[in-house]
This record gives C-alpha cells, sequence and structure tokens, in this order.
C-alpha cells in the first residue's frame, strides 16, 4: 500500500536555503564522484542605452550598467551528471537610483545515481526574472525585467527508483517536491506534491505489450490562496506491435480532481495512440484521450536531416504554472532532445550557445525562464508549436511559431490582481520569430531575430496586446576567453490599455570573460 506523503505548507523564508543546498549539494555530489568537472568562472558586462526606461508611454531615457559575476558547474560523465549555471546580477540606472537592483540568476539541473542502475536522486532549480503578464510590460524575454516583483524561484527535488521485472518489463517509483515562490504579488507560494509508479513491457509477447502507470499530485498554497487541491490519474495501455517501426496504443484508465470545485469531478479515461519512426532521425507519435475536461491531445513530430531540424507538436492537457516551470528547461522533453542532438552538438558545441539557439527554435526566451504564464490556478492548456532550422557552415535560419490558448479551471479565491487568470478566465498567446545567424569570420557573428506576439483575454475583457521586437547585433571574440557585443534592439507594444502602450529604441555593448 502506498502512503501518500506528509504535507507542509511553503515557507518563503527557506526558499533561498533550499536551492543553496541543492546547488551546493549538486556541486558536492560532483566532487564526490570526481572524474570530470568543469568549473568556470566569469564576469559578464553590459552597458545600455535607452530611450524608455519604464517601458511606458511617458518617455524617459536613461544609462543602465550591469556588471555580473559568475560560475558554471558542468559535469557529463560518472554517477553525477548536470549543469548548474548561476550569475549575480547587479543593475544601476544613471538617472535613477531608486531602480538600482542585484539578484542571483541561476539555472540548475543534476542527477545523482546513488545506488548503480537502481537508485537515482534529480534536483533542479531555477531563478529568474521575466515579465509575468502576457498583456503589459517589456515581452518575457527582455533583459530589462529585473524588477523583484517579475522574480520567479523554483526547485524541487525527486527521489527515483528504477528496476527490471523479469527479461524484458521495467519500472519506476518516484516521488517529486518542487517550490514556486515569487518577488511580489503575482503568485502566492506554491508546493506541489507528485507520486508516481509505472511499469511496462512494450513487446512482452512480440506482437503485444502492456503498461501501467498511477500518479498523484498535490499543490498546496500559501495563505494567499482559499484551498489546496489534489488529482489522481490512473492509466492501463496495451500495445501492438504492427512493426518494428509501428506501434499502436489502445489507453483506458481512470481520473478525479478537485480544480473546478470543492467536490471530486471524476471519470473514465479511454483513447489511442500510435509511436512511427519511419527512419532514425524521423520521430511521430499521436495520442487522443477521452478526459474529464474533454478530449486531450498529445502530438509531436521531430525530423533531424543534415542541415536542418523540424518540430511540430500539439497538446492539450491540464496544467499548472509550477508543473511547468518547476522543472526548468533542461526538464522540457523537447529542449533536451533538441540540444542533445548530435547534429546540433557538431554545430554548436557550446552548451550556452547552443541552449539560446534551441530555446529560440522552441519559441522560449533566449535566456531565463520559459515566458510561460505564472498563476496560482490551474488551467486547461492547448498549446501547438511549430519550429524549422536550417544550418549552413556560414548561416542559420530559424522559424518558430507557437500557440497557447489556456482556460482556467481553478475554483480557487483569493488571487492576487496582478494575476492574468484574475483579469481573464481565458488568456490566448500567439508568438512567431525569425532569426538569422551569420558567421563574418572565425570569431565575429551577426545575429537578427524578429518576433511579433499577441496576448488576448476572453470576448468582453477588453484584453489584447501586441508586441513587436527586432534585434540586430555583432559578436566577436576578442581573445581565447574575452568576448564582446553590441546590439541594437526595438521594441513596441500595443495595448488595450495605456498602460500598455510604449515603444523603445536600445543600444546596449557587452564585454565578457571567463577564466
Amino acid at each position: 500500500m502506498v502512503q501518500n506523503p506528509v504535507l507542509k505548507r511553503p515557507d518563503r523564508s527557506a526558499g533561498a536555503l533550499r536551492l543553496l543546498v541543492l546547488a551546493l549539494g549538486a556541486i558536492g555530489a560532483s566532487s564526490a564522484y570526481a572524474q570530470t568537472v568543469s568549473v568556470t568562472p566569469s564576469v559578464q558586462s553590459r552597458l545600455t542605452w535607452t530611450d524608455n526606461v519604464g517601458a511606458s508611454s511617458d518617455k524617459e531615457s536613461d544609462w543602465i550598467a550591469e556588471i555580473s559575476p559568475g560560475i558554471t558547474v558542468s559535469r557529463k560523465s560518472g554517477r553525477f551528471n548536470g549543469l548548474l549555471n548561476a550569475q549575480l546580477r547587479n543593475v544601476g540606472y544613471a538617472n535613477d537610483s531608486s531602480r538600482n537592483t542585484s539578484f542571483l540568476a541561476l539555472q540548475g539541473s543534476g542527477q545523482i545515481e546513488a545506488v548503480e542502475n537502481l537508485f537515482f536522486v534529480d534536483l533542479n532549480a531555477n531563478i529568474s526574472r521575466n515579465n509575468l503578464s502576457a498583456f503589459s510590460g517589456r515581452s518575457s524575454s527582455d533583459d530589462l525585467s529585473v524588477d523583484e516583483n517579475n522574480e520567479t524561484r523554483t526547485w524541487s527535488i525527486g527521489p527515483r527508483l528504477e528496476f527490471r521485472l523479469g527479461d524484458t518489463a521495467r519500472g519506476s517509483l518516484r516521488y517529486k517536491a518542487s517550490w514556486l515562490d515569487s518577488g511580489g504579488s503575482a503568485v502566492g507560494g506554491q508546493r506541489l506534491n507528485e507520486l508516481t509508479a509505472q511499469a511496462s513491457d512494450p513487446a512482452a509477447v512480440r506482437v503485444f505489450g502492456w503498461g501501467l502507470s498511477y500518479s498523484r499530485s498535490e499543490s498546496e498554497y500559501d495563505a494567499s490562496a482559499s484551498r489546496d487541491v489534489t488529482e489522481e490519474v490512473g492509466r492501463a495501455t496495451l500495445f501492438i506491435n504492427l512493426t518494428p517501426q509501428l506501434r499502436l496504443r489502445a489507453i483506458g484508465g481512470y481520473e478525479k480532481n478537485d480544480y473546478a470545485s470543492t467536490e471530486d469531478e471524476k471519470g473514465s479515461i479511454y483513447g489511442a495512440g500510435f509511436d512511427w519512426n519511419p527512419t532514425e532521425r524521423t520521430a511521430i507519435s499521436g495520442t487522443t484521450e477521452e478526459r474529464v475536461f474533454g478530449r486531450g491531445y498529445n502530438f509531436s513530430l521531430k525530423h533531424r536531416a543534415q542541415r536542418s531540424t523540424w518540430d511540430l507538436s500539439y497538446v492539450k492537457d491540464i496544467s499548472s504554472s509550477l508543473q511547468t516551470l518547476g522543472g526548468g528547461i533542461y526538464q522540457d522533453p523537447q529542449f533536451l532532445a533538441f540540444f542533445n542532438d548530435a547534429t546540433l552538438v557538431a554545430a554548436i558545441p557550446d552548451d550556452l550557445q547552443r541552449e539560446a539557439f534551441v530555446r529560440i527554435l522552441l519559441g522560449y526566451p533566449a535566456t531565463g525562464g520559459t515566458g510561460d504564464i505564472v498563476s496560482n490556478a490551474h488551467f486547461v492548456s492547448k498549446t501547438w508549436r511549430a519550429a524549422f532550422s536550417l544550418l549552413g557552415l556560414r548561416n542559420s535560419l530559424t522559424v518558430s511559431a507557437q500557440q497557447s490558448d489556456r482556460s482556467s479551471l481553478s475554483s480557487i479565491t483569493g488571487l492576487s490582481s496582478d494575476d492574468d487568470f484574475a483579469l481573464s478566465d481565458t488568456i490566448k498567446t500567439t508568438s512567431l520569430t525569425v532569426s538569422f545567424n551569420h558567421k563574418l569570420s572565425g570569431i565575429s557573428s551577426l545575429n537578427t531575430a524578429v518576433t511579433h506576439s499577441r496576448s488576448e483575454g476572453a470576448s468582453g475583457t477588453g484584453l489584447d496586446t501586441k508586441r513587436l521586437t527586432a534585434t540586430v547585433g555583432l559578436t566577436t571574440k576578442l581573445g581565447p576567453r574575452t568576448n564582446a557585443g553590441l546590439t541594437y534592439r526595438y521594441q513596441r507594444s500595443d495595448g488595450s490599455s495605456a498602460s500598455s502602450d510604449f515603444t523603445e529604441n536600445a543600444l546596449t555593448a557587452n564585454l565578457g570573460m571567463t577564466f
């Protein structure tokens, strides 16, 4: 009999300490299993002139200086694998010192193999400052979104047991605890406890296979929200292996949750799916299920040629901010598939540059969070994404488009007035990004990108914001460990309210060194 974990209220004051423990634990583990650990200290400096420092209709220019010491710890072999990238960002304003701020920007993801091939511990942490509103302020990828109210902090720890059942069946048992905290009032503290168990043998008798899974999640909030919520989902899957490349799936199950009401909403799950790998470079997968919220979908197509990558996906499912942000970018399967692809690794060997490239390919901000909605409400999310990239010897072109339509299904009261779901029960965001990189020489590159996005609220709310961001920049190496760059950015926001309207021109010079 599986016992539910004991839950405790989230503790805001312990947030920084938990993150520090996770970071030191990751570094300590890498030392314990010391083989090949890469530790790279760095200093990044930036000087920006902007003609609209407040991103408002009343323009005010200012000079902004930033000096950010940082450290990157990486390990890719042995019993510990992980990456920790941390920067202490110190930002100062020439004309308005009240805006000055210092904060830790951090992203870490790691796995400890405590018992060989049996017991693992997953660690994740993320601190970033990205605009939390889809309708006002700067874009989520803007480096000048450094206000404390825009800060989100997520961290998680998850012990995981992997085991075999007989010769071919495999199973796992995992418990994961995740926390979300913020620097402002837009979102309250959250804790998500997830218990999952699964076992499967997709080819138990060659033609037929089986799979069983169970999950229970409990979301707890601080005093700002009215109540906690739970979800339980169980599934049984019958696999039908038609060919070595094509597998069909029949799915049946049961689920219940109390997201939309204090009374459990429950019902059966039934659906079907397929997995098709026509070539080694192509993977197509699709699933559709009848759920308590309606019909759910999960479709993906990934293809990699010698000089191009393709990605297409459509997902409709229940989600929350902590589920989408809690693991950081390195917990996104789509991100990992491209980030670890041999073609991309060969073309962009530097981890940080390749991360930025894949983020743009998938429609995410180049750094920081994932630009997702941050809310205390659970929601049904319908998201499609299409991305294409061409990788040449001197040029690379990326085109990505995505649309997310989220409908709140939470009856939780007490949402902050800064929470977008307090303004509208549905939020639709659409974006298109085109980026181009040209290698001028072995040490210099020209980079350009244009992003157009639109955020809409429910009919009658009047919420409608359109954004356009265009950048052009030059980067070069001044030495083996020194790089420099100059970037011009134009940004325009047209919204349904005066507070959402602004234009900005910004010029940034940066100088970075690693040691």
